[in-house]
């Protein structure tokens, strides 16, 4: 049970922010397809084109697999200039929420996290009530994570917290518990552990949830 354990933790870990870009750009394209078909102006219909491409082309050249990883980069930072290219001149888009999220995304992709915290943040700061908010947040805290700047990380998954987001909850308890542990505060992780496990005590982040406790306990 314990070797089954560290297993979902670290292949979570591993794949946390792909997960959550994952959902991000399912419902980006998603969204993008029926606002496509109901846009009244053509400039809104060029930014739904040109992501779709974009996204498209990226998830090819990402298929490829070279062994250097070249293609991928490579990719990656044309998609990048792509977006910069659009949040620039069509700021105007009602797309422009999914421009500056798949923006975040790919610069989060290529390790650039100063970028990506910098994409995210402007995403939040123009469209903090939008449907994709608790997703950006999210993201910014991996970013914030992997800068090593813990404090910022845990405040924004504690934010999707305070927003009751059953979608989101269980997990952002498990994000901000393990950012605690870092932090050495252990009584603020054994709280937001033991939140989780209240929240969503059949879910895996219960379980590694629960994990965490009897390990500090």
């Amino acid at each position: 049970m314990k070797e089954a354990t560290l297993n979902v933790i670290r292949t979570l870990n591993k794949y946390k922010v792909i997960i959550g870009i994952g959902i991000g750009v399912a419902i980006a394209l998603g969204a993008g397809a029926v606002y496509f078909v109901t846009a009244n102006t053509r400039k809104t219909e060029v930014v739904w084109q040109s992501l779709w491409k974009i996204n498209n082309d990226l998830a090819m050249s990402i298929q490829k697999q070279d062994k250097e990883g070249k293609e991928r980069i490579s990719a990656l930072n044309t998609a990048a200039d792509a977006y910069k290219y659009i949040r620039d001149n069509m700021s105007s888009s009602s797309a422009m929420p999914w421009v500056l999220f798949q923006l975040g995304n790919v610069y989060y992709s290529l390790k650039n996290y100063d970028e990506a915290i910098r994409a995210y943040n402007d995403f939040l700061d123009k469209y903090g009530s939008h449907s994709l908010a608790p997703i950006a947040k999210q993201s910014l805290g991996y970013a914030y994570e992997e800068k090593g700047l813990l404090k910022e990380a845990v405040k924004q998954f504690e934010d999707i917290l305070t927003m009751n987001n059953n979608l989101f909850a269980a997990q952002e308890g498990w994000d901000a518990g393990r950012c605690y542990e870092k932090l050495g505060q252990t009584s603020d992780a054994v709280r937001l552990y033991t939140k989780v496990v209240e929240l969503s005590p059949n879910s895996n982040w219960a379980t590694m949830a629960q994990y965490r406790l009897s390990a500090i306990k």
